[in-house]
């Protein structure tokens, strides 16, 4: 299975995504956890097209359930992303290089704690964060919930929402 976490560093992500393969490496061994480009709508009003600039993140398993699954993971590296809005084709180039953890719940849903970048897309209205695309620079938490709430804190970043920057 393929996660995004599209922090970048995670994310992810993702998101991000940041993806590493599942149990890809023994716990605690670096490998190599490429994004992929994407094209996605129901975020924002248009659709939304993200191609790798430059990405050498890597991961690492810290703990896995009984099962086998991961539980904690902790991605870092650097990541840009060029995010193109496909109806006027106006792009952005955003650094999401940094640092995260990502906690996988047994529900489906994950929290993530990154330092330095993060693109977090918001599918539905979130307490504080309604529906949009956002960049995160500094530290910050995110819990993904598997309803698609997005619930943010401990957020010392500044915040962009491509949705209105691409528009």
């Amino acid at each position: 299975m393929r996660r995004t976490f599209i922090i970048a560093a995670l994310a992810a992500s993702a998101v991000g995504l940041l993806s590493s393969a599942a149990g890809a490496a023994g716990t605690g061994d670096w490998h190599p956890a490429p994004s992929e480009p994407f094209v996605t709508s129901g975020v924002c009003s248009f659709t939304m097209k993200g191609d790798i600039v430059r990405d050498t993140t890597e991961a690492r398993t810290l703990s896995t359930y009984p099962d086998g699954s991961v539980e904690v993971e902790e991605a870092r590296g650097p990541l840009a992303i060029r995010f193109t809005n496909m109806s006027t084709g106006r792009s952005v180039v955003r650094d999401l290089s940094g640092h995260g953890i990502i906690h996988y719940f047994q529900d489906g849903g994950r929290e993530y704690r990154l330092d330095g970048g993060g693109s977090v897309p918001v599918r539905v209205d979130s307490p504080g964060f309604p529906q949009g695309w956002y960049i995160l620079h500094g530290s910050f938490t995110v819990v993904g919930h598997t309803d698609g709430t997005r619930i943010f804190s401990d957020v010392h970043a500044t915040v962009e929402n491509l949705c209105e920057t691409l528009a």
